[in-house]
Formats: C-alpha cells, sequence, structure tokens
C-alpha cells in the first residue's frame, strides 16, 4: 500500500528545499537545451539544406515518445523517481557530448544520438512531472508548475536569444559541452533533495505485471471522462501545433533570411510570451479556471499563429509571436496541475507515459508533415493553416463541459 513519501508541509515554496532544487536543477539544465535545440537543426540545415531532413530532426527527437513512452511510465511507477531522474541526466551528459565527435564522420550518426537522447528523456519528463505532486502541497500545485514553467521560459528567453549567435560563432564542441555540463549540474541538485520514494508492495518484474500494469494506465484513462476529454482535445491541437515548430525556422530562414539569429529571437519572443504567462498564472493560483484556461489559451495561441503568415519583418513578427507563448503558457499549466490532481500517485507514470505516447505520435506526425509540406508549399500559408488547426479546438472545448468546467 502507498505511504506518505515526502515533505509537503512548507508554509511557502521559496522555503520548499526540494522543489527549489528541483527548479534550480531544470533552470541550468534547459539553459543547455535551448542552445542544442538551435544547434542540431542548423547542423542538419546546413549540411543537407532540405527543408525534409530538418524536419526529420525533430521528428526523430520526438520518435521515442511513441515507441517507448507508455513502457517508460510502468517502469517509473515502480522505481525511485529521483533516480531515474538523477540516471537520465548523466546519461543524456554523455550522449551530447557525443554529438559533435559523430557528426564530423556520419550525418545519420547525428540522427541516432538524437534518438537517443530523446529516448531517455522518455523517462526523465514524466518523473518530473509525477514527482512535483510530492514535493508540494495539493493546494499550490498550479503555482509549483507556474514558477517551473516561468523558470523554462526563462531560459527560452534567454537562451534561445543568444543561441543562434552562440552556435554561429563557437564550435560545436564547445556548443554541446555547455548542454552536458548542464545536465550534470541538473543531477546534481536533484541528488541534494531531502526525497523519499512512496513505499509500495514488491510486485515481480515480469512481462506478464508490466503488460497489466501498462493496461491499468489506459483504463483509468478511458474511464475518467474528464482526462479522456482533455487527451482529445489537446490532441486535435497538436496536429497544428507540431507543424509550427520547423515551419518556425524555415519562415525565419527563407522568409526573414535571417537564419539562426533570426530563429534565435523568434523562439526568445515566444519564451518571453511564456514567461509572462507563467507569471501570471503563478500569480492568479487557483482563481482561474484551469478548463477556461486551456481552452481560450488555445483559441487565442492558434489566432495568433494565423497572423506570423503576414508579417515580413523580425521586429512585427515577434508581437504575435509573444502573444501565442503567453497563451501557450496558460495552456499547459493548467493541463499539468489538472492531471497532477486528477490521478493518483501510483498511477502516475502510467497515466504520463501513456499520454505523451498519443501526444508525441501525433507531434512527430505533424512535425514531419510541416516539414514535407514546407519542401512544396510556401511557409507563409502553411502557417495560417497550422494556426487554424491550433485554434479550432480551444474554441470548440469552451462549449464542452467537461473540458471547460474543470
Amino acid at each position: 500500500m502507498e505511504k506518505a513519501a515526502t515533505i509537503k508541509t512548507s508554509p511557502a515554496l521559496y522555503r520548499n528545499v526540494n522543489f527549489v532544487l528541483l527548479w534550480t536543477g531544470q533552470f541550468i539544465s534547459q539553459v543547455g537545451d535551448r542552445l542544442a535545440m538551435v544547434a542540431f537543426p542548423w547542423l542538419i540545415y546546413g549540411s543537407t539544406h532540405s527543408a525534409f531532413s530538418t524536419g526529420a530532426m525533430f521528428a526523430v527527437y520526438t520518435l521515442p515518445y511513441v515507441l517507448f513512452g507508455t513502457v517508460a511510465g510502468a517502469f517509473i511507477d515502480r522505481l525511485d523517481k529521483r533516480r531515474v531522474m538523477v540516471a537520465a541526466d548523466l546519461a543524456r551528459a554523455g550522449l551530447v557530448l557525443a554529438v559533435p565527435f559523430v557528426a564530423e564522420w556520419s550525418l545519420a550518426g547525428v540522427y541516432a544520438l538524437a534518438f537517443l537522447i530523446s529516448s531517455v528523456a522518455v523517462f526523465f519528463d514524466p518523473c518530473k512531472l509525477a514527482i512535483l505532486p510530492d514535493l508540494v502541497t495539493k493546494a499550490k500545485l498550479m503555482r509549483a508548475n507556474s514558477l517551473l514553467a516561468t523558470g523554462e521560459t526563462l531560459t527560452e528567453t534567454v537562451g534561445y536569444a543568444l543561441a543562434g549567435f552562440i552556435v554561429y560563432y563557437l564550435a560545436r564542441k564547445v556548443v554541446f559541452g555547455i548542454d552536458a555540463a548542464t545536465f550534470v549540474v541538473s543531477a546534481l541538485a536533484l541528488l541534494a533533495m531531502r526525497y523519499a520514494a512512496p513505499l509500495r508492495e514488491a510486485n515481480e518484474l515480469t512481462a506478464q505485471n508490466l503488460g497489466r500494469e501498462m493496461r491499468e494506465g489506459l483504463s483509468f484513462l478511458r474511464q475518467h471522462a474528464g482526462l479522456l476529454a482533455n487527451t482529445v482535445l489537446v490532441v486535435a491541437s497538436i496536429i497544428g501545433i507540431g507543424a509550427v515548430y520547423p515551419l518556425t525556422f524555415l519562415f525565419a530562414v527563407r522568409v526573414l533570411h535571417g537564419g539562426t539569429a533570426a530563429f534565435g529571437i523568434m523562439e526568445a519572443s515566444l519564451g518571453a510570451g511564456f514567461f509572462v504567462g507563467s507569471l501570471l498564472m503563478a500569480a492568479l493560483g487557483n482563481r482561474v479556471r484551469k478548463g477556461v484556461a486551456m481552452t481560450a489559451g488555445l483559441a487565442l495561441m492558434g489566432g495568433s499563429l494565423t497572423t506570423v503568415a503576414v508579417c515580413t519583418s523580425l521586429a512585427v513578427v515577434v508581437v504575435p509571436i509573444f502573444v501565442a507563448g503567453a497563451a501557450n503558457a496558460a495552456v499547459l499549466i493548467s493541463i499539468d496541475t489538472y492531471f497532477q490532481q486528477a490521478v493518483p500517485e501510483e498511477l502516475r507514470g502510467r497515466l504520463w507515459g501513456t499520454r505523451f505516447t498519443i501526444t508525441q505520435t501525433v507531434y512527430a506526425a505533424s512535425v514531419l508533415a510541416g516539414g514535407a509540406l514546407a519542401a512544396v508549399f510556401p511557409v507563409a500559408p502553411l502557417f495560417i493553416a497550422a494556426g487554424l488547426v491550433t485554434a479550432v479546438p480551444g474554441l470548440v472545448g469552451l462549449f464542452v463541459p467537461r473540458v471547460r468546467d474543470v
């Protein structure tokens, strides 16, 4: 049976040592990630000058969630989440260090490393979301998620703004070396946490037991009307959101003719908007209804993305991207909080793993489609289509009580 696991009585989040260590480690790690997320597509595009190959890199990075998400979730529910996160950080540090060396002799090797790095992240990301309710009280989950999102988007604002220039001026080994060092810092921060994993009954690890536990996660999702409706809404919107990422890079290169510097500024603007939206969600806390924030946020985000198509200068395009980022903050923070409150501790890993598998399957297909379509059609009209596809599920969700009223 489950037992109480961790300290959950801190009067304020800034006094909660575990939460502060988690926030700090993630902040530093994500700064390095911004460098890698600019360096990876530029490395591929610089070698192939192919929109499809660039889109394929983004898709390869999401493919492990499709293949391993549900299985990883079942394993996570059996293990100490902090230990899984530490091991994942150290493994990613080693893999990231290898990227510039492999790139010198094999482009296929770069794709393979991207796949492996993301495969390790499949275990880390659900753990990060599943462990948070063990560190803070239920009443503070919305603010805790908002602060984590604030830190993440602050790194986007700073990291992406600098990444384009750093990738251009510094050697690849330095860029990926910085990223590897940030993973090590994150692992050290996690090790410093005073965290005791929840105790659970021993259950032999067999294929039969693992399969049963995976089915339990799927069954819970199917039977929970609110979670199921929310998942359908999110999956529908991701069809548009996934295409936006490669289109943003190609818009910066082809339409604005600004290369990685323009791409970095556009991503920084998105991050700045997310940062402001996260601060607003942290300030509002439980006073904002999660369902309204999800649905209205998707509608606003999609509408903002459609206006990117008519922008012809970097100074103008950052405005709708900023608005889209703020709306995205409301969507993601509300979704994370809703899931953490609705799912029992013993099922969190499986539910997040299942959710990641479903959403990333759609996301990977959408990213590939965005890159493939950009090889045939102009980028600007594709932005309009992607924005509309993102907005429509949000507008529909406003009229669905199971989604709107949570």
